[in-house]
């Protein structure tokens, strides 16, 4: 479900090579009335007309740039209209393009309150290592987030819930919108990659391995949610690709499956469960 997990045995430079041959275009399209997919193959990128600017979730690598922006003007949306600049967690693939892009339109960066401290280096944890990068320059967000945080511009009201594992400080993200003047939500779980929650990773790096089941909890809690409309945050999380096709056929909210949510959820834990029981079985040191 993450590429991070197949690349993992490989060398670091072999790995963003590697990353950057899988990361073809998506071409851009509307997911819902007023959200637009503009990432790639390698990591999921998308913005939200509020009708009072425009809101990105997460900023991609930062070789992705340029395809981000044209992207979002094959689709109508100005990357001058930039306001918000909101990130899942704190990994260079989602952070990747936060400083550029800041500088650029003058939007403001928000990002959880624990894993600001990944963007501004005080935790080495951004995976630019373990993915053959060079580490971004350290830089604050604007707005730090805590669990239950929202975030609102224009039509759009984001509600942030904290759902630590993948990183400390991930964020589930529940956007509360209108798709053909009926109230809908669409909803991202920030980080669902088992990688980040490796015995072997969290024994390098000496962080605790309570994150895990953390994360199992998570799943738990927002599951509770009704969810219309699953936002992944990398292609694979919601079959991006899947529903493009199925836009481009015409069928008519081809993006909303209101049980989609506790599917992808349900499906998080038993991939925990499978690496765990995969540790579980390993010969003892």
């Amino acid at each position: 479900m993450h590429f991070l997990i197949s690349y993992a045995i490989m060398p670091e430079r072999e790995v963003s090579r590697a990353v950057e041959a899988s990361s073809q275009r998506i071409p851009p399209f509307r997911m819902a009335e007023n959200i637009w997919f503009v990432g790639g193959r390698a990591v999921s990128c998308h913005v939200i007309d509020t009708g009072d600017g425009l809101i990105m979730i997460d900023t991609g690598y930062p070789f992705m740039a340029e395809q981000i922006l044209a992207s979002m003007r094959e689709v109508g949306l100005d990357p001058a209209d930039l306001r918000i600049l909101l990130h899942s967690h704190g990994h260079y693939d989602h952070i990747g393009n936060t400083r550029r892009f800041r500088a650029l339109t003058g939007a403001r960066a928000y990002i959880s309150r624990i894993d600001n401290d990944i963007c501004n280096g005080r935790l080495d944890l951004s995976w630019a290592e373990e993915l053959g990068y060079p580490r971004l320059e350290p830089f604050d967000c604007d707005v730090l987030l805590d669990d239950g945080d929202i975030v609102a511009l224009g039509n759009t009201r984001i509600r942030c819930r904290l759902a630590p594992g993948h990183t400390a400080g991930t964020l589930a993200l529940f956007v509360d919108t209108l798709s053909h003047d009926r109230a809908v939500t669409c909803a991202m779980h920030g980080g669902v990659g088992t990688n980040s929650m490796a015995r072997d990773f969290l024994e390098r790096r000496g962080l605790s391995l309570d994150c895990r089941e953390q994360f199992r909890e998570g799943l738990h809690r927002l599951a509770e949610e009704k969810v219309d409309l699953v936002l992944g945050n990398h292609p694979d999380q919601n079959d991006t690709e899947g529903k493009l096709a199925r836009v481009r056929a015409g069928e008519a909210d081809a993006c909303f499956d209101p049980g989609e949510w506790r599917r992808f959820l349900a499906a998080c834990e038993a991939r925990l469960d499978r690496m765990l029981a995969e540790e579980a079985a390993e010969p003892k040191q």
